[in-house]
């Protein structure tokens, strides 16, 4: 099983409109990944991280001879990491979207390749408010799809020990032509307008994305029978509303699907019956329908499938190093273990420190765990929470898993709402004039405003209200017992882990006020 991890201080990679490649993941991760944190990830558990890498940057190409002009920095680093991993029995993936879009007024390479402009749309990088433009290198056209085998095929060969590729084909960064867009016949939303290019056009958006899966897995066998070809089904969805049917049955019977394991989701929440879960979420124990209906498919077709996780945390409270909702974790873990899936990758790119949380996921997977709820918790509280009474630990983490039953989940509460900086705001907000600026996203150190508008969307205020009132008092009750049953501990890690509960409840109230 494939327990896939990463470490929450190695650098995504910023993508900016003048690209440097050497501030690529797959240059910095090998100094990123010290002996001790590669040992610290082994002993929780883990046997695999994912590194973010760019294709165009990784291999030089034939096919385009602009890219890959620092592969040898990039190889080099890859390497070093993949064999300093294998020490502790960890494989290295890297997760990629090829072929990444090339910005508009990258004026040398298209006069160069004009005969491979795709789909253009308006784009802007992290952390840059000017809008540009980017063009896909369509996929439609024959040199750009020999290209996507080549490269595969010469990344494989240049790193035999990889462990493998994750590949994602919808994303929020433009790649093949249909990446952000829909077929015109389909309907439309703010976000997928109908695509422009004229090749993709006579084309089916999952065709496109079953090709491209297709030639990159082809890439990478050409070279290894061993290395895993992971394909990610995120937003599939955008392409039309059963899209994700349509590619799984059509994937190469050794690719893994990769499976979104919340998203797709239904809940009641806050007197609505049926509310959607769209994004990752701890508060939702799942699996979503789309998750189990997908894996039955891929079950059908004879592949592998893994699920797609955050049980370290999520929007829903970033800024922890956990979100202590213990039965929610043995929930999600249990489903893997009973169904036998392929593994997980159990992170994204923001909150992946190990604590209980990732220590009990990967305990609630072993042989030796009860496959009873309450017997697992009380065994995991035991060897997490030396000296600890256990049941109260137990009991407090119940609590706290009907708390956030009243967190008021939604994609614009969890982008908009003050909660992942409240206990900063009081620095920011002074008595005077209301200045009307946004509140900023939730998740990024944007500037912070006072309107908080963007956050009541699914809600009323009024629910909201209510709902954050009664999760930080019910968190409260689990806090006070968390505490009781610490009355005898020093261990550190189990003392941080208390110290962090009590940080999420003072979220909640500061929220709530």
């Amino acid at each position: 099983m494939y327990r896939i991890w990463r470490f929450s201080y190695s650098d995504f990679g910023k993508h900016s409109r003048v690209e440097n490649d050497l501030h690529d993941e797959t240059v910095t991760a090998n100094e990123a990944y010290s002996e001790e944190v590669l040992g610290n990830i082994a002993i929780s558990g883990f046997n695999a991280i994912w590194v973010h890498g760019l294709l165009n940057h990784l291999v030089p190409a034939d096919e385009f001879p602009e890219f890959g002009a620092n592969s040898e920095i990039h190889l080099k680093n890859m390497r070093e990491l993949i064999t300093r991993a294998a020490k502790y029995n960890i494989k290295v993936f890297i997760y990629m979207q090829p072929p990444r879009a090339i910005a508009v007024d990258n004026k040398e390479f298209w006069k160069n390749h004009a005969e491979v402009a795709g789909q253009v749309e308006e784009f802007s990088y992290d952390g840059e408010t000017a809008v540009f433009k980017i063009q896909s290198l369509c996929t439609s056209v024959p040199i750009v799809k020999t290209y996507l085998k080549n490269a595969a095929a010469r990344l494989s060969k240049e790193l035999p020990e990889l462990g493998g590729i994750i590949v994602i084909t919808a994303s929020e960064y433009p790649a093949h032509c249909y990446t952000k867009r829909r077929s015109v016949t389909d309907a439309i939303d703010k976000y997928y307008t109908p695509i422009e290019c004229m090749r993709c056009k006579e084309r089916k958006p999952e065709d496109v994305v079953v090709e491209l899966i297709g030639l990159v897995r082809d890439g990478i066998r050409s070279a290894s029978e061993s290395q895993e070809v992971i394909a990610w089904n995120w937003s599939w969805s955008v392409f039309a509303d059963d899209s994700f049917k349509k590619i799984i049955n059509r994937l190469p019977k050794d690719v893994i699907l990769l499976v979104d394991f919340e998203r797709g989701g239904k809940k009641d929440i806050l007197g609505h019956k049926d509310r959607k879960i769209d994004e990752y979420s701890i508060s939702y124990a799942g699996p979503s329908e789309r998750f189990k209906e997908s894996y039955e498919l891929a079950k059908e077709c004879g592949l592998r499938a893994m699920a797609k996780l955050q049980f370290g945390t999520t929007h829903e409270l970033a800024d922890v190093v956990s979100l202590p909702l213990m039965g929610n974790i043995f929930k999600k873990a249990d489903f893997i273990r009973r169904n036998q899936l392929a593994g997980f990758m159990g992170c994204w790119n923001f909150g992946n420190m190990l604590s209980a949380n990732t220590a009990g996921f990967n305990y609630f997977l072993a042989d030796e765990c009860p496959k009873d709820e309450d017997r697992a918790l009380k065994s995991f509280a035991e060897k997490y929470f030396p000296r600890a009474d256990a049941m109260k630990i137990v009991e407090a983490w119940n609590i706290f898993d009907f708390g956030m039953n009243s967190y008021p989940f939604g994609v614009q509460y969890l982008y908009a709402s003050p909660t992942n900086f409240t206990l900063s705001y009081t620095s920011i907000a002074v008595p005077g004039t209301l200045t009307g600026k946004s509140a900023g996203r939730s998740w990024l150190l944007d500037e912070r405003g006072d309107d908080l508008s963007g956050a009541i969307n699914e809600f009323t205020l009024d629910e909201i209200i209510s709902g954050l009132d009664q999760l930080s008092t019910e968190w409260q009750k689990g806090v006070d017992l968390f505490e009781e049953a610490m009355e005898d501990v020093d261990d550190e890690a189990a003392l941080d882990e208390f110290g962090n509960a009590v940080i999420c409840g003072s979220v909640w109230h500061s929220t709530c006020n």
